[in-house]
């Protein structure tokens, strides 16, 4: 899951990010979710996400993780996670924006084929964007479905 969505994010030409340690928690409303897709997802599928949200928590990413992912400095620009300390700090050392994208833990129905993860990008101190991924496990492989709850500071 961690792999496509950095995947996707390199893919849109997001070259030379940073990761991100903490994962923050995810939110998801059944009905914020439908307004804001469209989509026709099984209901029974989002009421499983919606109370599973409850088993989302805030943590830390294992840095083995980003060792495990195989990139090359030109996409990912350090091979350990940045704490918000550390990002705060490279924001004031090199005084220009960044990409450091901190993504959730993510959030599954009860037969693990549908989820939805929030992802935030910090650009610079007070500049930030995000938005919420629902993906669905096709063939085997997770795909990204929609993005949507997307907002900006």
């Amino acid at each position: 899951m961690f792999k496509k969505i950095i995947d996707y994010e390199i893919g849109k030409g997001g070259r030379g990010i940073y990761i991100q340690c903490e994962k923050p928690k995810t939110s998801f409303d059944v009905k914020d979710f439908k307004v804001e897709t469209g989509l026709n997802v099984p209901k029974n599928v989002l009421n499983e996400i919606e109370l599973n949200e409850s088993k989302s928590s805030i943590g830390i990413w294992n840095a083995e993780l980003l060792n495990e992912l195989n990139y090359g400095e030109d996409f990912i620009k350090r091979k350990k996670c940045l704490t918000k300390n550390d990002a705060e700090q490279l924001f004031k050392k090199t005084k220009k924006r960044q990409k450091v994208i901190s993504i959730s833990e993510p959030i599954f129905d009860n037969n693990y084929e549908n989820c939805v993860v929030s992802v935030s990008y910090l650009k610079f101190t007070g500049s930030a964007y995000g938005k919420k991924y629902f993906l669905k496990k096709v063939c085997g492989i997770w795909t990204i479905i929609v993005e949507y709850e997307i907002w900006m500071t």
